[in-house]
């Protein structure tokens, strides 16, 4: 009987939204814009709910991930990049949001199925309340990022407003991914174990502990085991698909906001390996092999094509929630 009434409330639900879809999903966002932030507050409060530290807690974990770095790259490995500490927390902030944003929409149709029976409400919002519930937590650990950045004594400028478009990217990108996976962790359970093992991976592909210029100064000219030699052919391509992530020029685009005044995101620092002059030379030739705008518009043409093909995927998805859960 309960199953029934679930499939028979689910196509209930489907038909009232075929009624609606004359009106784009946008207005349909706005018009259930109350059901959207009583999302967004209630994911807030549950997440540190009994918690005596509360929000500090979203601060302390990345800042010990980032002490232990800091511990084994710059005094165990002596890592060349100056400022280091900065260095971290400015690129793991946008990896921060966009991961912990995937990773929440893998539940956040699941765990929202009681109410998707009972009423009928545009599903987008479901993805969408999770990325403003981690929206909020960056505008948040900004808040502390720029009063480190007065300890610090980091001067505060104009480029910081480039953060914004960065910020912009990767949320445009990461809920087109949340859409799909919404989806499908309706229908397949291990699509949250599944995507937390690729962001494990997906992070050390993204220049969070290693600048950018490392990944595209890399020569094999002599390959020493057999995954130099599978790269050895591909590396020029590679690097290209490289420079087209999101998430990464959206990294680099918080250094030079934050760090750089601005300045064009490939920027080699002098080191242990590295004489000052050498380091110049390498950044006019790196700059030059990789101009910045062609790989920026083209990370925001694929994060605005995941974001469509998310939005179609997930609106396509939706009228069999009800029934599937």
């Amino acid at each position: 009987m309960e199953g029934r009434r679930a499939t028979a409330e689910g196509r209930l639900y489907a038909c009232e939204a075929d009624e609606s879809r004359p009106m784009t999903e946008f207005l349909e966002v706005l018009r259930y814009r109350e059901v959207l932030w009583n999302l967004v507050r209630r994911n807030l409060k549950v997440r540190y709910k009994n918690s005596v530290l509360g929000f500090a807690w979203s601060l302390l974990n990345p800042l010990m991930q980032i002490g232990v770095w800091y511990f084994v790259f710059k005094i165990l490995f002596q890592h060349g990049e100056p400022n280091f500490m900065p260095f971290l927390i400015i690129g793991f902030l946008p990896w921060l949001f966009f991961s912990q944003t995937v990773l929440d929409s893998t539940a956040c149709v699941t765990q929202e199925m009681p109410l998707v029976k009972k009423a009928y409400f545009p599903r987008s919002i479901l993805p969408l309340s999770a990325l403003i519930s981690n929206l909020i937590h960056l505008g948040l650990a900004f808040v502390v990022v720029f009063a480190l950045f007065a300890i610090w004594g980091v001067s505060v400028n104009i480029h910081y407003l480039w953060v914004i478009p960065a910020t912009i990217l990767v949320a445009i990108f990461a809920y087109g991914l949340s859409g799909i996976l919404a989806a499908w962790s309706v229908f397949y359970a291990d699509v949250k174990f599944i995507v937390g093992n690729l962001i494990g991976l997906w992070f050390f592909l993204t220049p969070v502990l290693y600048p950018l210029w490392q990944v595209l100064g890399k020569t094999i000219d002599q390959p020493s085991n057999w995954l130099e030699w599978l790269l050895k052919d591909n590396l020029p391509r590679l690097k290209q698909l490289f420079l087209l992530d999101p998430i990464s020029i959206a990294v680099e685009g918080y250094r030079s906001a934050l760090l750089h005044g601005g300045e064009n995101f490939i920027r080699v620092s002098a080191g242990p390996k590295l004489t000052e002059a050498q380091a110049a030379a390498l950044q006019v030739s790196l700059r030059h092999d990789y101009p910045l705008l062609p790989y920026v518009i083209g990370a925001a043409v694929i994060a605005i094509a995941t974001a469509i093909i998310g939005q179609i995927f997930f609106q396509r998805k939706a009228d069999l929630f009800a029934e599937q859960g």
